[in-house]
């Protein structure tokens, strides 16, 4: 199992957060949550911004792709 990586998680909520044209205060909002991050937390962001938790926490380059 990879290590999470919780600033590229975090890069990766933002640019999926921007391609869907929400702020940040907007997706709090719409998912019910404060800012410190859950399960609870992690399951409604993916399927508000259309991808798994995996991609969340671990991100979609393809630096890390193929490599195991």
């Amino acid at each position: 199992m990879e290590k999470i990586d919780y600033r590229k998680m975090g890069m990766e909520i933002k640019i999926r957060r921007l391609r869907a044209d929400i702020s940040q205060s907007d997706l709090a909002k719409q998912i019910g949550v404060s800012q410190s991050p859950s399960l609870r937390l992690l399951l409604s962001l993916r399927k508000l911004l259309g991808c798994t938790i995996d991609e969340l926490l671990i991100g979609t380059d393809t630096e890390s792709k193929g490599n195991g």
